[in-house]
């Protein structure tokens, strides 16, 4: 874990790093915000997307850092003052020098994509758990940490200081490995960098992300790179191996594009792995495994959706990789009985059955809504929103979404953060037909949610989509807590038939 560190000892891992006013100093933490600083801190100010951290350096000083590390000679009052070509990427390499190095002493399973990233994450690592191989950490949008209870993420992928940490921890506690989702962010802001994964794995890529990606071909790009990371010449490790699916278009250009060691899988009867006649109903979901060069075997899944198959072969061929074998990928498999938020089921029976779920994308809402309409219901009845200061474009195409697979639609906030719930909404209807039957406009989530269940029959499903296991509605920059699942249930048990 942290300990104080020598200056001397952190400068030697930076490569291109020229130093004025070297004092040796022991160094008792690294961080590029300035907020964070404390006595004997070594400031790292590096230019973000929204301020640049060369304008922080005073306020970084006077609140003890002991050196500064920039992209260009700066005055440090008396201090040493260490200057680097990118300090994004020595950020990364001084947080890993700091905590010891642990990425190289576990492995490391990065899994990417647009969908399906925590599902496959979460089921990886219940296969590692019940197999032999060893105890594995987890990384992602859930939260990090070992075992059940996870510590609360504010990004999928951590910023270096705090990814470093983590695997310390993770090594500390007996780990053999860590299982880690990768954003598109983390890739092009670095905080990966200079991390050897022996494993990458791609789910799908689809339209997201573009209010912070210029195009859709930047952000198709920034998974490429990550997957051509596991064959780069700057790894200290061996190379390592891509398991993809070719279930989307996006993610098998990818792989067929890949030259080093690779697997494929699919949800049909292609691939490496694959999986073979596919029964999904309310009830759980059921389908054969078929891995090369092994016996065929039945798996009995409880998480729900068609989707979870490709998420599950995925997870399998990641595990024949780390050389888990069959029947621990079957145990593992059938192990989870749910991902938080991710089509999560309350209620039916009597009642009307509810499916919270994380659908936040044109493509995860399809599959959702697709689902639920096969499962059916008397009615299916949509309750969504979009997040502001997100990406708008987004927004009329789930809404032609919504409209076209439900029969009931309520229109409703999500996060809307700086942005006028209104406006969003009005985006949002831009792609619907505003004056057809079945369309409900209302702004406040809660009481969308209380409306569409009293509406409901117990023979209709209602599907509330877009926030899945947050806890938490950002309005302004206000984080109140709201939590799809606790309102679901609270309007379930008021419910009374008509």
């Amino acid at each position: 874990m942290a300990r104080d560190i020598q200056l001397a000892q952190l400068v030697a891992r930076l490569n291109d790093a020229r130093v004025y006013d070297m004092h040796e100093v022991a160094i008792s933490g690294v961080t590029s915000d300035s907020r964070k600083v404390e006595q004997g801190a070594l400031f790292v100010a590096r230019k973000g997307g929204r301020s640049d951290g060369h304008s922080f350096i005073d306020g970084a000083l006077a609140r003890g850092a002991a050196a500064v590390v920039s992209e260009r000679r700066v005055p440090v009052r008396g201090k040493s003052n260490i200057v680097v070509d990118d300090s994004t990427r020595a950020l990364a390499e001084l947080a890993s020098e700091f905590y010891g190095n642990p990425a190289s002493d576990l492995v490391v399973i990065g899994v990417t994509g647009t969908n399906g990233k925590t599902s496959t994450t979460h089921l990886l690592r219940a296969i590692c758990d019940v197999s032999t191989w060893g105890k594995v950490g987890v990384v992602g949008t859930v939260g990090h940490g070992v075992g059940a209870r996870l510590e609360e993420s504010a990004h999928t992928t951590p910023e270096p200081v705090t990814l470093h940490r983590l695997l310390a921890g993770m090594k500390a506690q007996g780990c053999s490995g860590v299982v880690m989702e990768v954003s598109s962010h983390a890739v092009k802001q670095q905080r990966i960098w200079g991390v050897d994964f022996e494993i990458g794995m791609l789910t799908n890529i689809t339209r997201d992300h573009l209010d912070y990606h210029p195009s859709f071909e930047d952000y198709v790009g920034a998974k490429r790179e990550f997957c051509l990371s596991l064959v780069s010449p700057e790894r200290s490790k061996e190379n390592g191996t891509l398991v993809y699916s070719m279930d989307n278009d996006q993610s098998r250009k990818i792989g067929e594009e890949f030259t080093g060691r690779k697997i494929s899988t699919s949800s049909e009867q292609v691939g490496g792995v694959y999986a073979t006649d596919v029964r999904a109903t309310i009830d759980g979901t059921r389908f054969t495994l078929n891995i090369e060069g092994e016996e065929p075997v039945e798996i009995d899944l409880e998480l729900l959706g068609t989707f979870s198959v490709s998420n599950a072969v995925l997870a399998a061929a990641g595990a024949h990789t780390l050389g888990i074998n069959l029947n621990h990928i079957k145990q593992g498999l059938e192990s989870v009985k749910r991902v938080p938020g991710r089509f999560e089921a309350i209620g039916g029976g009597s009642r009307p059955l509810v499916i919270v779920d994380y659908s936040h994308t044109p493509d995860s809402l399809e599959l959702t809504l697709s689902f639920c309409l096969g499962l059916k219901p008397d009615r299916l009845i949509a309750v969504f929103g979009c997040g502001g200061d997100r990406d708008r474009g987004k927004r009329p195409l789930m809404g032609e979404i919504a409209q076209r697979l439900s029969h009931l639609c309520f229109v409703t906030s999500d996060n809307p953060r700086s942005e006028d719930p209104q406006t969003i909404i009005d985006e949002i209807l831009d792609g619907m037909d505003r004056h057809a039957k079945g369309l409900v406009v209302e702004i406040d989530r809660r009481k969308a949610i209380n409306r569409a269940i009293e509406t409901a029959g117990p023979g209709d499903v209602v599907a509330i989509c877009g926030k899945g296991h947050e806890d938490y509605q950002i309005i302004g920059s206000t984080r109140h807590h709201f939590d799809d699942r606790e309102e679901a249930g609270k309007a379930l048990e008021l419910w009374k038939p008509r």
